[in-house]
């Protein structure tokens, strides 16, 4: 695996204290693996694999295969927040009836029409701020302290 991360780092071209930069391990481990005193770690491997996308995992262990990936070998990517989104059909939230308390402070959003889907107006909600009716302070030594603000102990 040495001799695989040394064609890497040539492939690049990057000295030993850059190839760790680059990849964020120490230089002394760096030193270590190229000296052939230590053998990359796992970590190591995940880190060169995770930087260089292009290299492919079989070899970099096994030595077997090429250095680059094809599209036969390379690794599985986890699907992002927008895969498959085009296909994925559109769920419209049940729409609730606004409480009273609410209808004062209400705000309404323009609408806006487009050729092929009118959008209704989205009602933004403005609620009263919510008040502190208690602090309850717990201490290292198991005991606590409870503070209650004066408005609330008038109520």
């Amino acid at each position: 695996m040495k001799n695989r991360i040394e064609q890497i780092m040539e492939y690049e071209g990057f000295s030993a204290s850059k190839f760790a930069e680059t990849i964020g391990i120490q230089r002394a481990a760096m030193s270590h693996i190229i000296s052939g005193r230590n053998n990359p770690s796992l970590e190591v491997f995940k880190k060169i694999v995770d930087t260089f996308a292009y290299v492919d995992p079989d070899w970099l262990i096994s030595g077997k295969g090429n250095m680059m990936r094809t599209s036969t070998n390379s690794l599985v990517s986890e699907p992002d927040l927008f895969s498959g989104l085009s296909n994925s059909p559109i769920i419209q939230p049940e729409v609730q009836p606004v409480p009273e308390y609410c209808k004062e402070n209400e705000v309404k959003a323009p609408s806006n029409t487009n050729k092929q889907t009118e959008i209704e107006p989205v009602i933004v909600k403005q609620f009263m701020s919510k008040k502190v009716s208690k602090i309850v302070i717990f201490y290292s030594d198991d005991t606590f302290e409870t503070f209650i603000p004066e408005k609330t102990k008038k109520e």
